[in-house]
This record gives C-alpha cells, structure tokens and sequence, in this order.
C-alpha cells in the first residue's frame, strides 16, 4: 500500500490533535503506552499522551520503545506513512 485512505488520514490527525481519550486509553496489547499507530510498512508505534499535549509528535516504536521519528505537523506524521490503529 502506497497510502492510506484520505478518511484514515483525517481521523488520525482529528484523534491526535484533540487528544481523544479512548485512543490514548486503550491498547488491544493490554499495554498502554498512548495513542497507537500503524505505519504504510507493517511498523507498530505509538505517540505519548504528554507529547500530545504538547502538539509535539513523536513516534516511538511499540517494542522497543526506541524513537522512531519527530514530525513537526500532523500533516507531515501522516505523510509519513503513519495513521491512527483502528
């Protein structure tokens, strides 16, 4: 897959920019780590609660904990291949 569906796109960046409560809340792997995300790859990461606040977005991988990358804009996290886990 090349890109995720434009309706995709939008509620990631709506879920992240309002910092909804049950995606930063809830983890099917019973570990919560903030908001889930998938990445165009297979990739699994995550963004923080606290940097959500902070509207700063940096995306840890859910293994290891380990930082992925940091994006300046929403816009710029889902166009780097990331979404909100659905």
């Amino acid at each position: 897959m090349e890109s995720w569906r434009e309706d995709q796109k939008e509620l990631t960046k709506k879920i992240i920019d309002r910092v909804d409560v049950v995606a930063f809340s809830f983890s099917c792997a019973g570990i919560n780590k903030g908001c889930t995300l998938d990445h165009l790859d297979g990739r699994f990461g995550y963004i923080t609660l606290q940097d959500a606040l902070m509207y700063r977005y940096r995306v840890f991988n859910y293994e290891t904990d380990v930082l992925e990358a940091t994006y300046d804009t929403l816009d710029a996290l889902v166009e780097g291949g990331w979404k909100v886990s659905t």
